[in-house]
């Protein structure tokens, strides 16, 4: 077997993994994904294949179903933008994924209030002036960036109750509100990336990744795929080899 083809069986036995044939290897790696003050759990699935004497296929898939399952809990009647004279929160927030893109769907309240001036750059909020209730959807896709996945949203629209629309098309309420949530939510995501980071035994294969999109897992689940590629240079044989010394997987040096 030509050394070029060792690589991805060495790595199984490194990680545990079980090679489905001498020339793939599939494990799966506990992640998590920072979000301000706290981290969101996932899971990594990794596959590595032999693609030819130089290189090594790699398909990253990113399963998010439990951050899909807690990011609502966590959203939920928290303002997403709150300032002086505006307060806008998500009351309930679905979302799954599709062939090529991320559906998300919810309930929005927005409230009104009066706000002064008191200073210079001070502003004091006042009564409650009125409270809409309006229904969200949205959708998002997945842009590859500097070997991490980025969500976007491609657009967001608002509709307010029958009963409120001719109010707040009179005064651009929903128009004023959709962009400051884009504002908002724009500035988490890219905050947020997602980069896949592979466990210390792996990290001098440095993947990088070219492509990537949003990928259905199950009946609707959230996953984010990656493919790439990984140069199999004599550096990084010889890391692997000194790993599986280290582990006395293999001899060491006489």
């Amino acid at each position: 077997m030509r050394l070029w083809l060792i690589v991805p069986v060495l790595m199984a036995a490194v990680l545990g993994a079980r090679p489905p044939y001498a020339q793939q290897v599939d494990f799966v790696i506990d992640a998590t994904l920072p979000v301000r003050e706290t981290e969101l759990p996932y899971t990594l699935n990794l596959n590595l294949s032999a693609v030819d004497t130089t290189r090594i296929g790699v398909g990253a898939l990113l399963d998010l179903r439990e951050i899909q399952k807690i990011v609502p809990e966590r959203l939920a009647n928290n303002a997403i933008v709150d300032n002086c004279g505006l307060q806008v929160r998500l009351d309930d927030l679905s979302f799954e994924a599709k062939v090529d893109a991320i559906d998300l769907d919810g309930e929005v309240t927005i409230t009104i209030f009066e706000c002064s001036r008191t200073g210079e750059r001070d502003f004091q909020r006042g009564e409650e002036k009125n409270a809409i209730l309006a229904s969200m959807s949205t959708e998002a896709t997945v842009e590859v960036r500097d070997n991490c996945a980025y969500i976007k949203l491609i657009d967001l629209t608002l509709t307010a109750p029958e009963v409120q629309r001719e109010q707040v098309l009179e005064d651009d309420t929903l128009d004023s509100v959709k962009e400051l949530m884009l504002a908002a939510v724009d500035l988490v995501l890219k905050e947020t990336p997602l980069c896949p980071e592979l466990p210390a035994e792996l990290a001098s294969l440095d993947p990088v990744y070219e492509k990537g999109g949003p990928r259905e897992i199950g009946e609707g689940g959230f996953g984010v795929f990656l493919d790439g590629s990984v140069d199999v240079s004599p550096s990084t044989i010889l890391d692997i080899l000194t790993v599986l010394q280290q582990q006395e997987l293999i001899p060491g040096r006489p």
